[in-house]
């Protein structure tokens, strides 16, 4: 193939044999590799004279070969370099020799070689520094390939120092030379990269950190386009990853290069210009500009008195000017965004993050004014642009807009204990002032109110800025918002109310609660704005309920209308909307009566909502319609009752048994609700419609458990039985075995949530909820096995876990005690879904750490009883696991689950684990091996490194280190 005409026919020979040096590199005698690599280096060298792309691939491969062999590096090919060098210099491939040759006659060999063979040579340096520093070179690998590279470095140097030093103005070939140049670049660059990774504090890296100012001459070769482009990469990737390579004599050279008339004509080269692309020198240039801005930003800010380093600032902030949209028409004013965060935090902290800078430091104010001139021109840049404009953007160039605009914010945020207070005046005046103008400049006060949120949201206490918040909603912004055609100038309006939720609870933000809340409803109406504007009133209700009582009443209307009418609102927005209600209810009316009526209508409302999924369920072409608005009808209700949380804060003024009778007595009120919301629950679950729809059930067990951790009488408060009741209807009627586990995690909260002292009767309750799960979940859809489905499993193993931290006794007692734990238990540990093997082990380690001195003794001896059983049992599934059977991501799992043994049963585990290797069928490697872990693990009784040692006993189990099944 490598000696074929056509060079994709050589390109898949050279690709030939990197496939077979990473298969079968180990079926190659270590005697026959220089043989190998002799081999490769001789049709690197017949093939030098062809396509690039193959003489790349043919040196990736010879260096592939050398890094399959790296521990025998310095025996089979000690001097690569040198060695390439000879064999260009004779076109007869030389590999292993032994000694490094005089310098002298090294140089002279090196200046031998015409412009084609220091190419060549230059590619493979390249390609040799980029091989042996990739990421995924084995580990073991590195050492003896870094050596390697450091050592060759001189050889390196005596190729590439010439080309880098030549001054460009001594340059008579200048085509010729160029292509060297270029390819001397990058073996600069990559060479001195990964002499880095090997040793940064090497000798050989500060030899070459020392060709650096030499390289930054060639900037004044600008007619080669390649050249300029090329040494721009190489300072830049030296500024972003070797800074500390960049010398003094190398930081003046760039600090004068970059601060200088050449630098400023360039950057008003492209402020002027109105065009959508610059040139691939200018581009460069900036790049570079923008790199050696963020090396030196904390040097800048030090020295702002400093005429070069304010000449940088000031040019950095001219780049903002460039004309376009960011991402879609200039990348730069991005690109600066990493500048002025650097300065800013070198203003404002010192090295430790302690505050560096006050009011009164003379280099505070001048970098205030600075930064309220480049947030100036950053604002110009968040102007949303015109739909005609927006339209003809791609998705990456909208997503990258908008990213600019979240960076921007951030921006100011960070900057905003720099600007303080003026910048807020100054956004709030500029959206004032635009209000009297025809027409409204609506992207400018959209931008205004975008930076106005970033602010809001992280003000504190009562600060300045909300008297400031107070003169822009006494002005006609709130009245003319409706209007504006622009629809994200309502979304950030909206989303400024959120974060403004601090100012609107104090004395003085309450009185304009009455001018946002009708806007916020009146948005409601629009679909496009219903998520933004009901996140808003949410968000409102909950913080500033006792300001919004008197506003139920509309609430509730605008909300049934919402209900009946607003069909193209997102169900989302509805939801909240009946949660705010609910929070108004809960925290701002008082009077448990008037609270309850409310509720009441709360709660018709939304059995109205149901009863139009009943009617819809009945017709096939609306029953997904039906579904929608029943699963909406339920989490509404779920919303309403967490918002109903907290009858103990709330009702302190009655007493438990006042707020029984309310809410349980037949008859009472209250008790009427209750039974209103377990009446829309059930109907919804049981309608054949929706008979095996998880999400209704999801939703519908949200409700039951909203109440479960109030420890008083409430509207979402039930008693055990009422649950337990929805639990056998359910596991009982639900046909299909995905939808039980939203149930079986309900039984699982049921038995979390309730305390035997409190409720004498939760045992008869949790033994009868022990035989539903068992008789109706389980065995009907065959979960006792490993592999059954996951969901249900994962659901069991949560409610036994539940009953082991609360009624042990009840599961212990249990007739299905052997199935659920001996059989269901024991078969989830080699379960094939991890979460569910995850589960299982937490639920045995709950076991074995059950003290057995807070136990009865008859409870102590059943759970001594239940380890006695199952302890073989596990352990074999465990030896066996972690004798490579296991996945890699599991191992950590069984380790828990052993250390829990050998802490709590030390020496019946170490015999249970013994048996299960099965050692004396073994090897007699193998049984020292795993006797040698089993004592280990012994001696150590649960203590650290126990999970270490389980792990590195499954990789030597398992024979492949990197293997990650």
């Amino acid at each position: 193939m490598l000696s074929s005409v056509n060079p994709n026919v050589r390109f898949f020979g050279a690709l030939t044999y990197t496939v077979k040096l990473n298969s079968d590199w180990q079926s190659i005698p270590p005697e026959s590799a220089s043989q190998l690599l002799l081999q490769l280096l001789n049709w690197f060298l017949a093939l030098s004279h062809g396509p690039r792309f193959i003489t790349q691939k043919l040196a990736a491969t010879l260096l592939l070969a050398l890094i399959k062999f790296s521990e025998l590096s310095d025996s089979i090919w000690p001097y690569p370099i040198q060695d390439v060098v000879i064999s260009v210099a004779r076109n007869t491939p030389t590999v292993g020799t032994r000694e490094s040759i005089d310098d002298g006659a090294f140089q002279n060999m090196v200046q031998s070689l015409d412009a084609h063979g220091l190419s060549i040579v230059l590619l493979f340096c390249t390609t040799f520094a980029e091989e042996v520093s990739r990421a995924d070179v084995p580990r073991q690998s590195r050492p003896p390939l870094y050596k390697l590279l450091l050592n060759s470095t001189h050889h390196t140097l005596a190729v590439i120092k010439p080309i880098l030093t030549t001054p460009p103005s001594s340059i008579t070939s200048p085509d010729s030379f160029h292509l060297v140049l270029v390819s001397g670049l990058k073996s600069f660059r990559a060479w001195t990269i990964s002499c880095v990774s090997a040793d940064a504090n090497a000798p050989v890296v500060s030899t070459l950190a020392s060709c650096l100012p030499s390289v930054i001459e060639f900037l004044q070769i600008e007619s080669d386009k390649s050249v300029y482009a090329t040494v721009v990469d190489v300072l830049i990737d030296f500024m972003e990853w070797a800074d500390k390579l960049v010398t003094s004599e190398s930081m003046k050279n760039l600090l004068a290069l970059f601060s200088s008339p050449y630098a400023a004509s360039k950057i008003e080269k492209v402020v002027a210009t109105t065009e959508d692309n610059h040139e691939d020198i200018t581009e460069a240039f900036l790049n570079s500009f923008i790199s050696f801005g963020e090396l030196v930003a904390k040097d800048i800010a030090a020295n702002l008195g400093r005429p070069e380093y304010r000449r940088i600032v000031d040019l950095t902030a001219e780049l903002l000017r460039i004309p376009g949209f960011p991402i879609e028409d200039e990348n730069v004013s991005n690109r600066t965004l990493e500048f002025w965060d650097l300065f800013v935090e070198s203003i404002l902290y010192d090295d430790d993050g302690a505050l560096f800078a006050s009011a009164n430091d003379v280099r505070f104010s001048d970098a205030q004014s600075i930064m309220m001139q480049v947030i100036a021109l950053l604002w110009t840049k968040l102007r949303l642009p015109d739909g005609s404009i927006a339209v003809r953007w791609t998705q990456d160039s909208r997503d990258g807009f908008f990213a600019f605009r979240k960076d921007v914010v951030d921006l100011i945020e960070s900057s905003y204990q720099l600007v303080q207070t003026r910048l807020y005046s100054v956004l709030v005046q500029y959206v004032i002032g635009s209000l009297s103008v025809t027409p409204i400049d609506w992207p400018g006060v959209e931008a205004s109110l975008y930076a106005l949120n970033a602010i809001t949201q992280s003000l504190t206490s009562d600060p300045p800025e909300f008297e400031l918040l107070q003169t822009l909603l006494d002005s006609p912004l709130v009245s003319v918002l409706p209007s504006s055609p622009l629809l994200r100038a309502r979304q950030t309006s909206l989303s400024l109310i959120a974060s403004a939720i601090p100012f609107f609870q104090t004395d003085a933000g309450k009185k304009y609660i009455p001018i946002v809340v009708p806007y916020l409803f009146q948005c409601l109406a629009s679909p496009s704005l219903a998520l933004h504007a009901s996140r808003s009133i949410f968000q409102l209700c909950s913080e500033c309920a006792t300001a919004m009582r008197d506003d139920v009443p509309g609430f509730l209307s605008i909300y049934r209308d919402m209900l009946t009418h607003g069909g193209a609102i997102d169900a989302i927005a509805k939801e909240r909307i009946a949660g705010a209600i609910a929070e108004v209810l809960q925290q701002g009316v008082d009077d448990l009566a008037i609270r309850t009526v409310y509720l009441s209508d709360l709660v018709d409302a939304l059995g109205g909502y149901a009863e139009e999924a009943v009617r819809l369920a009945n017709d096939p072409a609306t029953a997904s319609d039906a579904r929608d608005i029943a699963a909406s009808a339920l989490k509404s209700l779920a919303m309403v009752g967490k918002a109903c949380r907290g009858v103990e804060d709330i009702d302190s003024t009655c007493t438990s048994s006042e707020l029984d009778h309310h809410w349980n007595a037949d008859g009472a009120s209250g008790r009427l609700v209750k039974d209103k919301i377990i009446e829309i629950v059930g109907a919804m679950s049981h309608l054949p419609a929706f008979a095996g729809d998880i999400t209704i059930r999801q939703n519908a067990t949200g409700v039951l458990k909203a109440g479960l951790s109030e420890s008083l009488p409430g509207p979402f408060t039930w008693t055990a039985d009422v649950i337990l009741g929805y639990i056998r209807d359910e596991i009982v009627s639900v046909g299909k075995l995905d939808t039980l586990l939203p149930v079986l995690m309900l039984a699982a909260s049921l038995v979390a949530s309730y305390s035997s002292s409190a409720t004498p009767d939760i045992h008869e309750l949790c033994v009868q909820l022990l035989e539903v799960l068992y008789t109706g979940a389980l065995v009907p859809n065959n979960a006792l096995t490993s592999n059954s489905d996951p969901d249900v499993n994962q659901g069991a193993l949560e409610i036994l876990s539940k009953f082991l931290q609360r009624y042990v006794d009840v599961i212990l007692a249990s007739p299905y005690f052997e199935s659920l734990i001996l059989q269901f238990g024991v078969a989830m540990v080699t379960a094939k879904e991890p979460l569910v093997v995850k589960s299982a082990v937490k639920f045995w380690n709950d076991l074995l750490n059950l003290s057995p001195d807070s136990q009865s003794p008859a409870i102590a001896h059943a759970i001594k009883q239940v380890i006695d059983i199952a302890g073989p049992l596990l352990m074999s599934a465990v030896g066996s696991a972690i004798s490579g059977a296991a996945p890699r991501s599991l191992v950590t799992e069984y380790a828990k689950l052993i250390k829990t043994f050998f802490r709590t049963n030390t020496g019946p585990a170490q015999q249970w684990l013994t048996a299960s290797f099965q050692i004396e069928y073994c090897t007699a490697d193998k049984a020292r091996a795993r006797q040698t872990f089993v004592e280990k693990i012994a001696r150590l009784r649960g203590r650290p490194p126990t999970e270490t040692i389980v792990k590195d006993f499954w990789i030597a189990e398992r024979g492949q280190t990197f293997d990650y099944v």
